[in-house]
């Protein structure tokens, strides 16, 4: 083992036990300029390292926000596009095989015909005209004395 083997490896760096450390190192024959090199590419690698450590904390530091936002947004499409379709999904799949079970052959056209009646009563509902005292159960006639007279509106 040569004297530039037994530099000091810097692993405590407390000043007595790197004084300590480079007096050890001159008594076994080690030279003041290998030490000196030492403690120059030492000096050289710590400053190129912080300044990689502070270029890579400035772009983490611009691009975090960025990385954040797509992460909320790719969980916001989730929740709100991505599961309540699987609900449904799985909805209708449950009631595809309930209603095959129950009606067996005519299973699609009891599955059309309720498709058929939810359209109707969305459509009669939708052509409805919007008053206070109009039933907001579609097929529902309006009642009597519930809500007010409006403009144009007579009394019956």
């Amino acid at each position: 083992m040569s004297a530039s083997d037994a530099l000091p490896d810097g692993s405590d760096p407390s000043p007595n036990t790197v004084l300590q450390g480079t007096i050890a190192f001159l008594n076994r024959g080690g030279e003041l300029g290998t030490l000196l090199q030492g403690a120059l590419f030492g000096t050289l690698a710590s400053v190129a390292v912080g300044g990689i450590d502070l270029v890579q904390s400035i772009v983490g530091l611009a691009t975090a926000p960025v990385d954040s936002l797509a992460t909320a947004t790719t969980a916001a499409v989730d929740a709100v596009i991505v599961d309540p379709l699987s609900i449904i999904s799985e909805t209708a799949g449950v009631s595809a095989t309930a209603i095959g079970e129950q009606f067996g052959p005519f299973a699609f056209l009891v599955g059309l015909g309720v498709v058929l009646i939810g359209m109707y009563a969305v459509t009669q509902y939708l052509q409805e005209e919007e008053t206070s005292d109009t039933s907001i159960v579609p097929g529902v006639p309006d009642l009597p004395f519930i809500g007010v007279t409006e403009e144009g509106e007579e009394d019956s």
